[in-house]
């Protein structure tokens, strides 16, 4: 939890990035096929995966879970340790 004074440059930090919002029509079922292929039972994990196969970048999650579950299958899957 941050206060609302820590927060403000946080956000205007973000909203300078540049951020690309992507939108495939067969997102959905690439997702459903990499959570069926890599028995993943969360639904955004399986997006996230998805849009950077779809893209062709690493993903980087801080989730070991689902750093250990996938890695052996997907490694550009990178876990990001402190």
């Amino acid at each position: 939890m941050i206060t609302f004074e820590e927060a403000v440059p946080v956000f205007r930090t973000i909203r300078r990035l540049a951020i690309r919002f992507v939108n495939y029509p067969d997102l959905q079922e690439q997702a459903w096929d990499i959570a069926l292929r890599l028995n993943q039972p969360r639904a955004y994990d399986a997006q996230y995966l998805a849009v950077a196969e779809r893209e062709g970048c690493e993903f980087w999650t801080t989730d070991s879970r689902l750093y250990n579950s996938v890695h052996g299958t997907l490694p550009w899957v990178q876990l990001v340790t402190p």
